[in-house]
């Protein structure tokens, strides 16, 4: 007469365990989805955020630069103003920021081309948060800046 075998002890409490892992089917997928919607947002978010302040920054970096050239080389203060100003106008316009008087612009000589001199642009520009627009207005909790110096050829001739 042979015994009846019983199943090993692990084999045993199969039957509830797996009723267990069946209900639980499909919650890993839910919880990716969540988890995923939870970290993928904020991390958007600063993306946005700091590709704005990136682009700011060229921004500036490039209106310091190419104000203080215009003034150092062109002869005529009024055509200088207005060539800073539209060129400024076209770099904001250009990395979609608003368009702003944003250039503070001293010479140490007057009119800024005198031979000898030094013309300095000082650019500060506020950041818009995205999103946040209707809140903060155009200027936002950021800010960015930048300086150029263009030293005037002292041996130009005026023409």
């Amino acid at each position: 007469m042979t015994r009846p075998q019983t199943p090993p002890r692990s084999l045993r409490h199969a039957g509830p365990l797996r009723h267990r892992l069946q209900d639980e089917q499909g919650n890993a997928l839910v919880e990716f989805v969540v988890l995923s919607a939870a970290l993928l947002i904020p991390t958007l978010y600063l993306v946005l955020t700091l590709g704005s302040v990136q682009a700011a920054a060229f921004a500036a970096d490039t209106i310091a630069r190419d104000t203080a050239r215009i003034h150092a080389t062109e002869t005529d203060p009024d055509r200088a103003d207005a060539r800073a100003s539209r060129h400024m106008e076209l770099v904001l316009e250009d990395h979609g920021l608003p368009v702003s008087d944003v250039v503070d612009l001293s010479c140490s000589e007057d009119p800024c081309a005198t031979a000898g001199g030094i013309v300095t642009a000082r650019v500060r520009i506020s950041v818009p948060v995205p999103g946040l627009g209707p809140v903060l207005g155009n200027t936002g909790p950021v800010a960015v800046g930048s300086s150029h110096a263009v030293p005037v050829d002292q041996y130009r001739a005026d023409l």
